[in-house]
């Protein structure tokens, strides 16, 4: 039924600890399979990623798995002169983060996904200020606040005109959050014109009591299992 279908989302959508639902989902589709997915990515972050996958004429499915709305996106120049190879990476890491399409670079983009803690440890390998606050001004005055749900809603405003101006199938689903939390009151009508599945994958792969990973994500089989029991019979509703 369908061809290609494109996935994004953050590093529970990605291969890095095995397979995740993306690849148990194409497999089941019978279709190939376009991931955009990066480890610690923000919502915002996928939307310039879709504006590029929506332009496949491939492309007939996008599934998107929404991650923390606190995970805030900003712009960053130190990453885009990594990205202009004005100067070097600063993590010489894993794989994952010397990806382009990982959440600190994209195109000619340099970005930095805001984390509940440890910012300090991240952004002092790109700046010299004092940072010694900085993780206590995020937690008291950002981390959680009520304006992270409107903007993912717009974020998903945009995702969704970018899906319907190419004629593409879109489905949401949410990895921390519930519908009931994220949709603030007044975008009652927004929540109507989407194609979301029930449940929040953290809790129900919690309830199942899936096997983490050493760091906290899903392998191949707990994956496989969360797709089973719970994401495919809710895609197959809106298919």
């Amino acid at each position: 039924m369908y061809r290609k279908l494109a996935a994004l989302g953050d590093s529970f959508s990605t291969a890095d600890y095995g397979q995740s639902w993306p690849d148990h989902v194409s497999r089941r589709l019978g279709a190939d399979l376009v991931r955009a997915c990066s480890s610690g990515a923000g919502n915002a972050f996928y939307v310039e990623k879709l504006h590029d996958i929506v332009k496949d004429p491939g492309v007939d499915l996008v599934i998107i798995q929404l991650t923390e709305p606190s995970r805030v996106v900003i712009g960053m120049r130190a990453w885009e002169e990594v990205q202009q190879n004005l100067r070097p990476h600063p993590i010489p890491a894993p794989r994952h983060y010397q990806d382009p399409t990982h959440n600190n670079i994209y195109k000619d983009m340099g970005c930095y996904t805001l984390n509940v803690h440890e910012n300090k440890y991240w952004l002092g390998k790109m700046v010299d200020y004092d940072l010694e606050q900085f993780d206590r001004f995020w937690l008291d005055q950002c981390a959680g606040a009520r304006f992270w749900q409107y903007q993912t809603l717009h974020n998903m405003l945009a995702m969704k005109a970018l899906c319907d101006a190419h004629n593409k199938k879109l489905i949401f689903f949410s990895w921390f959050v519930d519908w009931d939390t994220l949709f603030v009151p007044g975008y009652e009508w927004f929540r109507n014109s989407l194609n979301l599945a029930n449940g929040v994958g953290r809790d129900e792969g919690e309830r199942r009591q899936l096997p983490y990973t050493h760091d906290g994500h899903y392998g191949t089989e707990a994956s496989e299992t969360l797709v089973r029991e719970w994401l495919w019979p809710e895609l197959e509703k809106l298919l």
